[in-house]
C-alpha cells in the first residue's frame, strides 16, 4: 500500500509511505528558504513521489492530518459542557469562546480547500483520506514507538477544536480517554508567554523553555495558575485579562503585573506551571490505567524539560516523542497513521533520515570547481583522524552527509559540529550563526559512553536518539562538557547507536580514544531564523560566508576556504 501524506497548515511538507517503509518525507521550507513557510508543498510532494519511481496515479491514499470540521461525536458535548460551565462561572470569557470556534473556522477553510483542491485537480476524490488533527498527532507517536501499548499525549495550541488529548493504544484497543477545547490550551498559554517576553509565538518557544532554568518559578507561580489550571482531571482556562486563546491581545492589567518582573521569572513560571499540568494530566491516568510507557506528540512536547518532568513520572515505565512532533510531522502522522488504520501496520522508532541526499563526491567535486572557485577540498584517506585533529584544532565542522532528517532537530546529517570543552562557545558560535539562545547546545555521544554522562539513561530509551528530552547530567560530565550543560544541569543529548550513523559513531569512538571527552556539540546547520541546509550549495554558502570553518561532504570530502584555513594550509594546500 502507498500512502502520501501531506499537510499545509502551519510548516508544510510531504511523506511517503509503502507497506512497512517510510520512504521519504521533507518540510517545503527546506526548498523554499523560508522558515516554517506555510504554502502549498508542491516541491516536497515533487520529491517524495520522484524519489520512489512513482506518480500520483500509483498512489493508494492522500492522506492529510487537518480534517478542519467540527465533529459532532467528538466534540458536541465537550464544547457544550465547557459553555454552560464558562456561563456559569466567568460569564464574561463567553465571547471568547465564540471568537475561538469563529476564528478557527476561518483560519482553516482556505488550507482545507487548497487540500481539495490538489485531489479535485488531480482526480484523486476516491484517495483521500481524512485523519482528526490530533488523532493524526496521537496516532504518529504510538504507531512509530516501540511500545506494543501505550498512554498516548497529544497537546499543542489547536486543531480541529482541540488542543490537548489522552488515549490508550494497543494490538485489541484505541480509546479516547480526555479531549480538551481549543480554549482550553496549553499551547496558547506558553506561546502567549513568548510573544509577551518579545519573541514569536509558535516558532521561539525554545528560548523560553532555555530562559526559564535562569529564573524563580515560584514567584510568579500563582498569576500562571490564575490563567490556566489543573481541575477534576482536566486542563481549564480562565478567559479574561490574564488569558486569552490567542497569540494577540494583553489586557493593560496583565501588562502591568508583569511589568516590574524579570524576563527570566516570568519564563521559570510559565515552564513549571505547564510541567505541573501535564504530570498531573498523565498521573491522572495512570493512577486509573496503572503503570505505562508513553507517547508523546503535538507541538508542546517541542519542550525538552517538559519531556523530561513526564519521564520522571513515578509509573511511567518509558517515553518515546515523535522526533518531528510538531504540526510540520502531521505529513508523516498521516501517513503512518493510515497505513496503521488500514492495516495496522506499525514503524517502530524510525530513522528521521528522510529528506534529499548529500550526492556523491564527484558531484560536490564538479559544483565546487564550477561556481565555488575560493573553495579547497581534500578526499583524506583517514577522514575520521583529520577530523579529531580539526577538532583539537577548534575547527568549527559542518556536517553534510547521507539523507537530510525530517524535523527540527538535525541529527549529524545537517549538523555543526565542535569540542564540548569550550564554555564560551555558546557566545562566539550562535554570533556566527546570528542566533540568540538560552539554553547550550545539544551534545552527540555514543551509546557506549552515554550511561557515564546523563543520570537515568538506558539504552532502551529511543527518545534520547533523537534530542527530544533533557537528562540531569553526571558531575563529571558536567565539569569535562562545560558547552552542553545547561545552568540548571540539564543536557538535551542526541545518542548514537553504530548502525544509526556508523560514521558519527567512528568519529564519537576516535575522539573519545583520542582526548577522553565523551560528547561533541551538535547544533542545526542553519543561520537564526533559516531553515536547516538542504543542498549542497546551501552547506558551501555557508562556508563561504564563514559560518563553519569546514565542511564534511558525503564522509568522505572535505571542503575549506582557501587562504583562510590555518589548519588546512599545512596539510592540503
Amino acid at each position: 500500500m502507498l500512502i502520501l501524506g501531506i499537510t499545509n497548515n502551519d510548516l508544510s511538507g510531504a511523506c511517503l509511505v509503502r507497506d512497512g517503509q517510510i520512504l521519504s518525507a521533507v518540510s517545503e521550507e527546506r526548498f523554499t528558504r523560508i522558515k516554517d513557510h506555510k504554502v502549498w508543498p508542491a516541491q516536497s510532494i515533487e520529491f517524495v513521489l520522484s524519489h520512489a519511481g512513482v506518480s500520483l496515479e500509483d498512489l493508494d491514499h492522500v492522506a492529510y492530518g487537518w480534517n478542519a470540521g467540527f465533529n459532532a461525536d467528538k466534540h458536541m458535548e465537550l464544547y457544550f459542557d465547557r459553555i454552560v460551565e464558562e456561563a456559569r462561572n466567568n460569564p464574561e470569557g463567553l465571547a471568547q469562546f465564540r471568537k475561538r470556534v469563529t476564528d478557527e473556522i476561518r483560519n482553516d477553510k482556505e488550507k482545507r480547500a487548497e487540500f481539495d483542491r490538489f485531489i479535485a485537480d488531480n482526480g484523486l476524490a476516491g484517495k483521500a483520506y481524512f485523519i482528526d488533527h490530533h488523532e493524526c498527532h496521537a496516532l504518529g507517536a504510538y504507531v512509530c514507538s516501540p511500545f506494543e501499548e501505550a498512554l498516548t499525549l497529544t497537546c499543542d495550541g489547536r486543531g480541529d477544536f482541540q488542543s490537548l488529548t489522552v488515549s490508550w493504544y494497543g494490538p485489541n484497543e484505541t480509546t479516547v480517554l480526555q479531549r480538551e477545547t481549543s480554549i482550553d490550551s496549553l499551547g496558547y498559554f506558553y506561546g502567549r508567554i513568548t510573544r509577551l517576553l518579545g519573541y514569536k509565538p509558535n516558532r521561539h518557544e525554545g528560548k523560553i523553555t532555555g530562559l526559564a532554568a535562569f529564573g524563580d518559578p515560584q514567584k510568579l507561580l500563582g498569576v500562571m495558575q490564575q490563567m490556566i489550571r489543573f481541575e477534576d482531571g482536566r486542563i481549564k482556562a480562565v478567559c479574561g485579562d490574564l488569558f486569552l486563546p490567542s497569540y494577540d491581545h494583553y489586557a493593560d492589567s496583565l501588562q502591568a503585573l508583569l511589568a516590574d518582573e524579570t524576563p527570566e521569572d516570568i519564563a521559570a513560571a510559565a515552564q513549571r506551571h505547564t510541567e505541573d499540568l501535564l504530570v498531573a494530566t498523565v498521573s491522572h491516568h495512570l493512577a486509573q490505567r496503572g503503570s505505562a510507557a508513553l507517547c508523546l506528540a503535538g507541538g508542546v512536547f517541542g519542550n525538552v524539560k517538559l519531556n523530561q518532568r513526564l519521564r520522571e513520572i513515578p509509573g511511567v515505565k518509558d517515553v518515546y516523542v515523535l522526533p518531528c512532533m510538531g504540526d510540520g510531522g502531521l505529513a508523516l502522522a498521516a501517513a503512518v497513521g493510515a497505513a496503521y488504520l488500514e492495516n495496522g501496520t506499525r514503524f517502530r522508532a524510525p530513522s528521521m533520515m528522510l529528506g534529499p541526499d548529500s550526492r556523491s563526491v564527484s558531484q560536490n567535486i564538479n559544483l565546487i570547481h564550477r561556481d565555488y572557485p575560493e573553495l579547497g577540498y581534500h578526499t583524506p584517506s583517514n577522514l575520521i583522524e583529520v577530523l579529531t585533529e580539526a577538532l583539537q584544532e577548534n575547527q568549527v565542522l559542518g556536517m553534510f552527509k547521507g539523507k537530510m532528517e525530517f524535523g527540527p532537530r538535525s541529527l549529524c546529517n545537517r549538523s555543526i559540529v565542535y569540542h564540548a570543552q569550550d564554555a564560551e562557545v555558546n557566545d562566539w558560535l550562535n554570533k556566527r550563526m546570528h542566533r540568540t539562545e538560552f539554553m547550550p547546545f545539544g551534545p552527540v555521544t555514543a551509546i557506549e559512553q552515554a550511561a557515564a554522562c546523563y543520570v537515568g539513561w538506558e539504552e532502551s530509551q529511543v527518545a534520547a536518539d533523537t534530542m527530544t528530552m533533557t537528562y540531569d547530567c553526571h558531575p563529571q560530565f558536567r565539569e569535562a562538557s562545560p558547552a552542553v550543560v545547561h545552568i540548571d544541569g540539564t543536557a538535551r543529548p542526541q545518542v548514537i547507536r553504530p548502525q544509526a550513523d556508523p560514521f558519527m559513531h567512528r568519529l564519537l569512538t576516535a575522539w573519545h580514544e583520542k582526548t577522553g571527552q565523551t560528547a561533541l556539540i551538535n547544533t542545526s546547520f542553519n543561520r537564526h531564523e533559516e531553515p536547516i541546509v538542504c543542498t549542497s550549495r546551501d552547506a558551501l554558502d555557508a562556508l563561504k560566508e564563514g559560518m563553519v570553518d569546514l565542511v564534511v561532504m558525503s564522509e568522505s570530502l572535505i571542503v575549506w576556504r582557501k587562504g583562510k584555513n590555518r589548519f588546512t594550509q599545512h596539510r592540503f594546500e
